[in-house]
């Protein structure tokens, strides 16, 4: 299975993009149930203060990053296309709040979750949750907007 982000044409995000070099490389991948999932392995130079923990500012950007895959692979699904297949559609934030609940260990995978919440015609929101080790840890409240191809050239 290929991941939504290795599906989008020219795709430079620093959090999900296969044609950042230095990014993150998050890879999400939409399930048959509807529900967008994805694994990152943190490095020991994502850490916060605290050399153990992730830092705050890397697990929203892989919260956003992956609602924001989960958008883009639903309004594909909608139309009855594969992500990437014919004209591409593009979304972008336009609203994130983020909770942390736990500290998160950057010595271990950090799952992530996303759920549609509700569809319109231009907008999207999802629901993502963050998990190390089984907990959640963080989770954000996104509303993904639907942009025309304009914005990304």
């Amino acid at each position: 299975m290929q991941a939504i982000q290795d599906k989008m044409q020219h795709n430079h995000c620093y959090g999900c993009g296969p044609e950042n070099e230095q990014g993150l490389q998050l890879k999400s991948y939409r399930r048959e149930d509807g529900i967008t999932v994805a694994t990152f392995i943190p490095a020991a130079h994502h850490n916060a203060g605290p050399k153990h923990f992730l830092n705050g500012g890397i697990q929203a950007t892989i919260l956003d990053c992956h609602g924001i895959c989960a958008a883009l692979g639903d309004a594909y699904y909608r139309a009855g296309r594969d992500v990437g297949e014919g004209e591409m559609m593009w979304y972008a934030t336009g609203h994130m709040a983020v909770s942390y609940q736990k500290p998160v260990p950057v010595d271990q995978p950090v799952e992530l979750t996303a759920e549609i919440v509700s569809t319109a015609e231009k907008k999207t929101e999802v629901s993502c949750q963050l998990l190390s080790g089984g907990e959640v840890c963080a989770t954000a409240e996104i509303i993904a907007v639907k942009v025309p191809n304009s914005w990304y050239e």
